[in-house]
């Protein structure tokens, strides 16, 4: 059954990447014979994920444990989430090395509060990357707090929310947490479309020159956020 449905996965990437959704350079996409595996295989995967820990598996699990069903039944996918949640709710030793790794993505903010810029010469200096050091470590932590507080929620928001409900995170912090999240997602969106307009490709780096005085302090205060954010995470797993 594999063969068949890796034909049809693969005309369905490149129908995707015809419409403005480009072919993942890493491969990690359903055409790929690793990604289109049994419910089982899944199962002997992930748990040599956690077992292990090695580095390349701490990267699969930032991008695999994030799966969720987009179409079709879900009770395969249901069994997976709920047995995932709770092996790395049950492993802290796992989750203390994710929080170790989610922690080298960190908000582009010097010590004394201004932008770290990136140095160096052509079209990225002078600017933040507003996925790895703005979107990245809110994603990254709020995926860590999901599991240890038993929460099966794969979206950020819902699992910042599904950790304070739990009560393993206080709830005003959370809220703060997911308007600085909204926020720099939303510079994001608005960058590539001004992007789009101008018939450029498509990238995550902003030139902070290019925002007005409000929109600057805006952006730093969700940076000191998603400083904040990490600094709960070093605190829990004591790093």
């Amino acid at each position: 059954l594999r063969a068949p449905l890796l034909i049809v996965a693969r005309q369905i990437n490149e129908a995707l990447a015809r419409c403005g959704f480009p072919l993942c350079p890493g491969e990690i996409m359903a055409s790929n014979p690793a990604c289109c595996l049994t419910l089982e295989e899944w199962r002997t995967r992930f748990h040599r994920w956690i077992d292990q820990g090695t580095p390349a598996h701490l990267l699969n699990a930032t991008i695999y444990f994030d799966f969720r069903v987009l179409w079709g039944d879900e009770t395969a996918a249901r069994s997976l989430r709920d047995e995932l949640t709770i092996q790395v709710a049950r492993n802290s030793r796992f989750r203390r090395q994710m929080a170790a790794n989610a922690l080298r993505n960190r908000p582009p903010l010097g010590m004394l509060g201004g932008f770290r810029l990136a140095a160096g010469r052509g079209e990225t200096r002078h600017t933040l990357d507003l996925k790895l050091a703005g979107i990245t470590p809110f994603v990254d932590s709020a995926r860590i707090f999901a599991f240890a507080s038993g929460v099966p929620a794969t979206a950020t928001v819902a699992r910042l929310n599904g950790a304070a409900e739990s009560g393993h995170l206080p709830t005003r912090e959370v809220e703060a947490w997911i308007e600085s999240y909204h926020y720099i997602q939303l510079l994001r969106m608005q960058n590539h479309q001004q992007q789009a307009q101008q018939g450029q490709p498509l990238h995550n780096r902003l030139d902070p020159d290019q925002l007005n005085g409000l929109d600057t302090q805006i952006l730093k205060e969700a940076f000191r956020q998603a400083r904040g954010l990490q600094a709960r995470l070093t605190l829990d797993y004591q790093l």
